[in-house]
């Protein structure tokens, strides 16, 4: 069943011109908000993110590797790209489907070579832009110059699948990382963990968190550097200071979990965090559960620091608030959609990572869980057979990419239960920093 409802979906996603077409056309009302939001070089919404489902299939079904190819030129035929490029936007985004297109050497070599090349380009254009604030000490991070999605922990892990070629860049990436571990300090004259933000959370909250905040989610907050370094530092690419930056961003997180230590808030607000460097627990707040925001992300950012340094007690911890996570009261029906972003398909994708991991092997059994009730939530009505969830009000939308849509669905779908088929140099989790 679980083969049959993929298989259904790719069908429909199968052209590229069609699907294109199908987004874009103003007859179809039902994708309206995915009209706004479509570009072809977005992973979310977007060729490249459509084009890492046919990558994924065709490691194992080598048929849909033309499919994949057809979505990747769909991708940089005659179009323009985007003033703001990142892992999820632009050409990063295109290298990254790309590289998890390769099933034999030097596939793609041509192509990903200039991609590669570009990506650098603005990894290096970010350091440069907040290097100065580094060296002063001077609080104030932005989300999206180190974050997954915009900034470098994105960018990073593009080029450090990229090997030898970019590893002066990657090590620039990651000792940058490092140096945004440091305290800075704030306007007030304190002395603050250096990820202290000003940002909004959210680009529908302008006004932002008064005294700022320090973002604790995997998308936009500090488990994203803690993800990469960990990854690079099990890969053998290492900077001075490297465990040390590992070490106070796990021990951080782990202290600043919920009063119950299940889970971990969307952020720390400034007075939570001088009570906690204080020694109190504060409230902070109600605890999510997707891999954007909450405990999955989190927790699996842990247990590669946990396997990076080998530290088993946080994989114990990782593990465990992972379980809460699995036993809240709704269960699956307590998320608001099927997908990666804060829906089933993230906690699955998590649950069966760290499931096959030392000290994990007690999550097994939930995997089986969580895809029958993506499997179920399946609707052939639909466009796309898993909407998601309007970003206001109780409405639903249609959208086929990866992130907020039913590819990034279909691909936790295949995985968990296919969990050792191969996936190539780059899996494709590994856009959501999970690996």
């Amino acid at each position: 069943m679980t083969d049959d409802v993929v298989a259904l979906l790719a069908q429909r996603l199968s052209d590229p011109a069609a699907l294109a077409a199908q987004v874009t056309a103003s007859e179809h009302p039902e994708l309206d908000e995915t009209r706004s939001l479509w570009h072809p070089q977005s992973l979310a919404d977007g060729h490249a993110g459509v084009g890492l489902l046919f990558a994924a299939l065709a490691h194992g079904s080598p048929e849909y590797a033309r499919t994949a190819y057809a979505h990747l030129s769909a991708a940089v035929t005659a179009v323009r790209r985007p003033a703001h490029e990142g892992l999820y936007l632009g050409l990063p985004a295109v290298a990254f489907a790309a590289r998890t297109a390769v099933t034999r050497p030097g596939e793609y070599a041509g192509l990903l070579t200039k991609l590669d090349e570009q990506v650098a380009v603005v990894a290096r254009k970010l350091v440069d832009q907040d290097a100065p604030r580094i060296a002063a000490g001077t609080a104030g991070a932005r989300m999206a110059g180190y974050d997954v999605i915009a900034g470098l922990s994105g960018l990073g892990r593009v080029l450090l699948a990229a090997g030898p070629e970019h590893r002066a860049t990657t090590e620039l990436v990651l000792a940058h990382l490092v140096a945004l571990t440091r305290p800075v300090t704030n306007a007030d004259g304190r002395s603050v963990p250096g990820w202290w933000t000003a940002d909004p959370i959210l680009i529908s909250e302008p006004d932002g968190i008064p005294g700022g905040h320090f973002n604790t989610g995997l998308a936009h907050g500090i488990p994203g550097p803690l993800a990469l370094l960990s990854v690079a530092y099990d890969a053998g690419v290492r900077v001075p200071g490297q465990e040390r930056a590992i070490r106070d961003i796990a021990e951080w997180l782990l202290a600043r979990r919920s009063a119950d230590g299940t889970g971990w808030p969307n952020i720390v607000t400034l007075n939570a965090e001088l009570a906690a460097a204080a020694g109190d627990r504060p409230d902070l707040g109600k605890v999510r559960a997707g891999w954007c925001y909450g405990t999955p992300g989190v927790a699996r950012s842990l247990q590669l620091a946990a396997l990076a340094l080998a530290e088993p007690e946080w994989n114990q911890q990782a593990v465990a608030a992972i379980t809460a996570a699995c036993d809240q009261p709704l269960g699956a029906l307590g998320y608001g959609d099927a997908t990666l972003c804060h829906g089933v398909a993230g906690l699955t994708t998590v649950v069966t990572l760290m499931a096959r991991e030392p000290g994990g092997e007690e999550l097994a059994d939930r995997v089986g869980e969580l895809t029958d009730a993506l499997v179920r939530a399946a609707d052939p009505d639909h466009p796309f057979l898993w909407p998601a969830a309007a970003p206001v009000g109780p409405a639903t939308v249609h959208r086929p990419g990866f992130l907020d849509g039913a590819a990034g669905v279909a691909l936790a779908l295949h995985f968990a239960q296919n969990p050792s088929a191969p996936v190539g140099a780059l899996p494709w989790d590994a856009a959501l920093l999970l690996r």
